[in-house]
């Protein structure tokens, strides 16, 4: 709303209401001289608050957003599951994998890369530890992609304030791959993401996409 068309409302007497406690409604009013129209809008309660550092859906929430009005979050395991494992078996640590590549999608990522070892899900590497995690009784845990392990950065310092096994200065992985031997790892001392071999020994946590 501009400033001319704010006054007018305030002259207006035009108000915030509230309804019942599961939401906010603004109210807003046509402007017929300027051509502009505010409607009614109803927010959820939650769409108001945060959620980040709460223990939620067996971990704590890092990150939180609406997907097409639903409300989401992405929860991590409350602890590290490793600080020193592979990427993958050794066997496919030189092998590409387009399946794994993208950037956003963890789940589908940490899927590809077990696919691609021939066997089920074993705790040798971070993609098998992660999917193998049953932390609060979920069985949807996966190895997060690149952006979602930056979220996962952002809320570090939040985060180990409240749990105890916190996130340590180690570099962690990503379940997104590049090129043939290499996937996308952030380093939790600075925030830098950088390229590891998969057969370089990196720290792993788990997450899931939590729906409220």
């Amino acid at each position: 709303m501009d400033i001319l068309n704010f006054i007018s409302w305030i002259k207006a007497g035009k108000y915030i209401t509230t309804a019942p406690l599961d939401a906010v409604t603004v109210i807003g009013v046509p402007n017929t001289t300027r051509g502009d129209a505010y409607l009614p809008a109803t927010v959820p309660i939650s769409a108001l608050q945060t959620n980040i550092g709460k223990f939620i859906g067996g971990g704590i929430v890092a990150s939180e957003w609406f997907e097409n009005g639903v409300h989401k979050a992405l929860i991590v395991s409350l602890q590290d599951l490793s600080v020193n494992t592979d990427w993958t078996v050794i066997a496919q640590q030189g092998v590409s994998l387009p399946g794994a590549q993208s950037y956003s999608d963890g789940l589908t990522n940490t899927n590809a890369i077990i696919a691609q070892t021939g066997a089920p899900a074993n705790t040798t590497y971070a993609a098998g530890l992660a999917r193998l995690y049953l932390g609060g009784g979920y069985n949807d845990w996966y190895l997060p992609s690149a952006w979602e392990l930056n979220m996962l950065y952002d809320s570090a310092a939040i985060i180990n304030k409240l749990v105890g096994n916190g996130f340590g200065p180690n570099g962690y992985w990503s379940s997104t791959g590049f090129f043939a031997t290499d996937a996308w790892t952030i380093d939790f001392i600075d925030g830098i993401s950088y390229l590891a071999l998969k057969s370089a020994g990196q720290a792993a946590r788990a997450v899931r996409t939590h729906t409220f």
